[in-house]
């Protein structure tokens, strides 16, 4: 045992260097991202940043706000405590927001699938008030959740004072933190149809009827894209959080504090472009000749069998596969008892010096404490088999 605490506290360093993406301020920022205040590229499965602008400055986001109001919605639904054709009524405060709305009127109901509809492609601020008080009783029992889901996730720089993305000095994210919670809320397709849709309404076919008009401009002009989300105020400036996938990479680009409304797409289509172009996602193969037998002291079996745990699919610079290098550190020995899947070493993976990732090795199976109960045992079964 003291052997693989050795190697445990040999490898503890690379392991926790491995865990963590560097950060997307030590890149190279190749993309033409010049325009926004602050802007971050991730691959979506993994949160790895790719490259980034002042990532991690705490600057107002507008509407982009309300990714979050959907992801607790979406939760919700997921959990079978919310559903789309659940009825919601509006209230007084619901009816004096606004800003992108869609008039909604005091005592008028709705169901939640039409607000959700009118947040995702019109950012309507009084239908996100009106679902979120329905979903928590009032906006600010709402905002607390929000606060609560978001340093659930580590965004350690958010604060949200409303649930629609108002200006507020108490109330700003980071573009790293709204990737994250963009990430998230990808997690979950209920809103897939509405973040594609272009133009659609609500109250369809009565006197009130009013059009969606989706903001997000790249939906009909980029490949790949999946949503997400824009935001505008005097504060925020022009925000825009995209998300698109192409073959088995998804990517998220948030671009904070441009000028105009063609900045933001422009800034997004660049980091985008950049991400696909240079990227691709891979899954590392050790050497499985390297699992061999691990001798055991004082068990039942004189060794145990090994694994790989689970191999992480990373993403890694294009073409750059065939220089992964992988470092094996394993037990000389251990004693028994040993369990099943119990850690007897590790393989770290390498590119160019660079530590990449990891895995553990570990026993395949379980091994006994040899005592003299069992050791008679094997002697009387011995006798009898004569």
């Amino acid at each position: 045992m003291k052997k693989l605490r050795a190697i445990a506290g040999m490898t503890a360093a690379a392991l926790i260097v491995g865990a963590f993406p560097v950060s997307a301020a030590e890149k190279t920022v190749r993309a033409d991202i010049k325009s926004a205040k602050a802007a971050i590229l991730v691959e979506s499965s993994t949160g790895k940043a790719l490259c980034g602008l002042n990532e991690d400055s705490r600057l107002p986001i507008a509407s982009l706000t309300k990714i979050m109001t959907l992801l607790i919605a979406a939760e919700a639904v997921d959990a079978g405590k919310l559903s789309f054709t659940d009825t919601a009524v509006c209230s007084a405060h619901a009816n004096s927001m606004d800003g992108s709305v869609i008039w909604l009127e005091t005592g008028e109901e709705m169901s939640v699938g039409d607000l959700a509809k009118s947040i995702v492609t019109a950012s309507a601020n009084d239908a996100c008030v009106m679902l979120a008080e329905h979903i928590a009783g009032s906006e600010e029992a709402f905002v607390a959740e929000m606060n609560e889901k978001a340093a659930a996730l580590g965004m350690t720089n958010t604060h949200f004072v409303n649930c629609v993305g108002y200006d507020d000095k108490e109330h700003y994210s980071s573009a790293r933190d709204v990737a994250v919670m963009a990430c998230e809320l990808r997690k979950y397709s209920i809103y897939d149809e509405f973040l594609l849709t272009r133009l659609d309404s609500v109250r369809t076919g009565t006197s009130r009827e009013t059009q969606l008009l989706n903001t997000n401009k790249l939906i009909t002009s980029y490949n790949g894209i999946t949503g997400l989300k824009t935001g505008t105020t005097d504060a925020a400036g022009c925000c825009f959080a995209g998300t698109a996938k192409r073959g088995n990479m998804g990517l998220a680009a948030v671009v904070l504090g441009c000028d105009t409304d063609s900045d933001r797409f422009e800034a997004a289509r660049e980091l985008l472009d950049y991400g696909f172009d240079n990227f691709e996602r891979a899954t590392p193969r050790p050497d499985v000749s390297e699992l061999t037998e691990i001798p055991v002291e004082g068990g039942v079996k004189s060794g145990v069998d090994t694994r790989f745990s689970q191999i992480p699919e990373m993403v890694l610079e294009k073409g750059s596969g065939s220089r992964i290098k992988y470092h094996y550190s394993r037990a000389p020995s251990i004693e028994a008892p040993v369990r099943k899947g119990q850690t007897l070493g590790y393989v770290t993976m390498t590119i160019d010096d660079e530590i990449i990732g990891n895995a553990k090795i570990i026993a395949a199976e379980s091994v006994e404490r040899l005592d003299f109960g069992k050791c008679l045992g094997y002697l009387l079964k011995a006798l009898f088999s004569l």
